[in-house]
Formats: structure tokens, C-alpha cells, sequence
């Protein structure tokens, strides 16, 4: 494994706070496996996947659950954890690779016997099951909000934080996000900006006046 890919590890939630010596070791203690993917291979699917933890080393996927475009996973991002501890015959989602991918792999008994050995891999992987839990309820919260201009703004008011600055990765990603159509949101948005609630400049939107969003 390459000095880059340790220092992605490193970073990955299940490793956060370990050095790259005993990422390496670990790993190489238990076992891994690595596959590459060209750019539009489907990775996992409802009908095709395996009982492993996924950690992308280079690339990115795209996560898609139908229609909608859940999310999009980088460098250090995990996958497979809704598969890994139960019985399921189908995949929640379809992972995609946007780009050519290297992946890491480990099977459920290797995660396993990292978490039974190091209390800091099992608080991590506790951390980050809970907060792929919070992602979740507010992917629901989004789309049972109602009408588009309510989901948009609640997702502008829980994602504005101190600065009042949100960037986007596009305007068709945010509308599939939302559960709403592309006009329905670019109406909302126009609407937002006549009324000097927010500004907006490429891919970044600015909230103004976030009293007026509740």
C-alpha cells in the first residue's frame, strides 16, 4: 500500500485518530482486499453486492436509490455498513463509479477482529453508524417536508450554519436531493432572490435573512 493511500485511511472515519504504521499494520494483520472500477461500473446494487466494508482510496461514487441521487462519496468515504451485520438479500442503493476507483475491501470478519482488538476502530465505527442514522432522517425530513419551497427552506436554514454561506454541487443534484423538480427549484430560488432573502453566485448560495426561511 502506497504512503497516499495510508494518509487516506488515516483520515477515513474508521481509522481517525490512529498513525499510519498502525493503520498498516492492523491491516495487513487481518487482511484486505483491493479492486479497481472504471468510470460508469456499478460497484454495488440492490441485486449485486458483498457483506464488506468499502473505503475508497481513489476516485468517487455516486450513491443513487432509484430516481434520486442520495449522495456522492470521495477519497476516505465508507459504504457497505447496511450490509455488513444483517441477512438482507438486496443492496439499499446502487454505487456507481463517477471516475476511475481504487476500493479497499473488508469482510465482515475483519471488521470484526479490528473492532474486538482496538477500542478506538469500535468507537469510530459506533460514531459513524450514528452518523449515517442522522444523514438518513434528514434525507426523510427533505423529502416529507412538503411543498418544494418548505423543503428548500428547511434545507437552506439546516445547512446555513455561522457564515450564511452554502455551496452546492449542482442545482440538478440539489432538486433530486430535495425530491423536487429542477424548475420547481430554480422558481423557488428566483423567488428567495426577489425577495433579498438570499444571494447567489454559481454554485454558492447565501442566506440574507434566515427569519424569513421559517
Amino acid at each position: 500500500m502506497t504512503d497516499d493511500e495510508l494518509e487516506v485511511l488515516r483520515g477515513a472515519f474508521l481509522f481517525r485518530g490512529l498513525d499510519a504504521r498502525a493503520v498498516q499494520d492492523m491491516l495487513e494483520g487481518v487482511g484486505f482486499e483491493t479492486r479497481s472500477y472504471r468510470k460508469g461500473e456499478v460497484v454495488y446494487s440492490p441485486e449485486s453486492f458483498r457483506r464488506e466494508l468499502g473505503m475508497i482510496l481513489r476516485g468517487s461514487l455516486t450513491v443513487t436509490k432509484g430516481a434520486f441521487t442520495v449522495s456522492e462519496l470521495g477519497a476516505g468515504d465508507l459504504f457497505g455498513a447496511a450490509a455488513l451485520y444483517t441477512d438482507e438479500e438486496r443492496y439499499v442503493s446502487t454505487l456507481t463509479a463517477r471516475k476511475t476507483s481504487l476500493v479497499l475491501f473488508l469482510t465482515q470478519k475483519r471488521v470484526t477482529e479490528l473492532i474486538d482488538h482496538n477500542s478506538v476502530i469500535r468507537d469510530n465505527y459506533l460514531r459513524y453508524l450514528a452518523q449515517r442514522i442522522r444523514f438518513l432522517s434528514a434525507k426523510v425530513d427533505a423529502l416529507s417536508s412538503g411543498s418544494g419551497e418548505r423543503k428548500l427552506s428547511d434545507f437552506l436554514l439546516k445547512n446555513v450554519g455561522e457564515t450564511g454561506v452554502i455551496t452546492v454541487r449542482s442545482l440538478t443534484e440539489l432538486a433530486s436531493r430535495l425530491g423536487i423538480a429542477r424548475a420547481s427549484l430554480y422558481r423557488q430560488l428566483d423567488r428567495l432572490l426577489d425577495a433579498g432573502i438570499i444571494a447567489k453566485s454559481g454554485k454558492t448560495i447565501t442566506v440574507l435573512k434566515p427569519e424569513s426561511l421559517k
